[in-house]
């Protein structure tokens, strides 16, 4: 993620620490958050670097919804979708232009089990499990005009589905609004972003 988005979304954050926090973060039947971030650590071309390549930052949303008591805890059940895209353009000598671009998309359906009495109410605590399709697209539309391979356009996908873990908290400075943290695997390795209750 560049300087600028990570300051920007730092800055967002600061201004909503300022707001008095009045409620409960405790995760309960029939709460429903919505969370927006990016990936900061790991996976997916995130250590690119340098003048011909380009990326958009690692976004994914969730979506938490409060099913019941489970144990001492609360249960709840919702989606993940994580986008990212990475290219590279580059020029060499006279012979060929690179051009080729990944995509990546991770959809998902996730479980999660949040325990929050051990510590104060502006805080929500969970571990989950999430089942996703995972997919890759390359394309390469490099100019191999000196070898005779002109324009010769090349499309790869691949995708997979598989089981992932994670572990989560969310921090509330006012009744709805909060910032959250996941450590797992989803679109990489670290997600931070905002936490929204409905």
């Amino acid at each position: 993620m560049g300087s600028k988005r990570m300051l920007n979304l730092l800055g967002v954050l600061a201004l909503a620490a300022a707001i008095p926090a009045t409620a409960s973060a405790q995760f309960q039947e029939g709460d429903n958050v919505l969370g927006v971030g990016v990936g900061i650590l790991g996976g997916y071309g995130v250590g690119w670097s340098g003048s011909d390549y380009s990326q958009t930052p690692a976004i994914n949303l969730h979506f938490d919804h409060g099913m019941g008591d489970l144990g001492p805890g609360t249960w709840g059940l919702g989606g993940y979708v994580g986008y990212k895209s990475a290219s590279y353009k580059a020029h060499y000598l006279n012979y060929y232009d690179y051009d080729y671009r990944y995509t990546w998309l991770v959809v998902g359906a996730r479980g999660t089990w949040h325990y929050n009495d051990w510590h104060g109410d502006k805080w929500d605590t969970y571990g989950g499990l999430m089942l996703a399709y995972r997919g890759v697209t390359f394309k390469d539309h490099t100019n191999y005009g000196a070898y005779g391979y002109l324009n010769n356009a090349y499309t790869y996908s691949g995708s997979g589905v598989g089981f992932s873990g994670f572990l989560g908290a969310r921090y509330y400075f006012s009744d709805q609004i909060g910032a959250y943290a996941e450590l797992g695997y989803g679109l990489t390795a670290l997600q931070i972003g905002l936490a929204v209750k409905l």
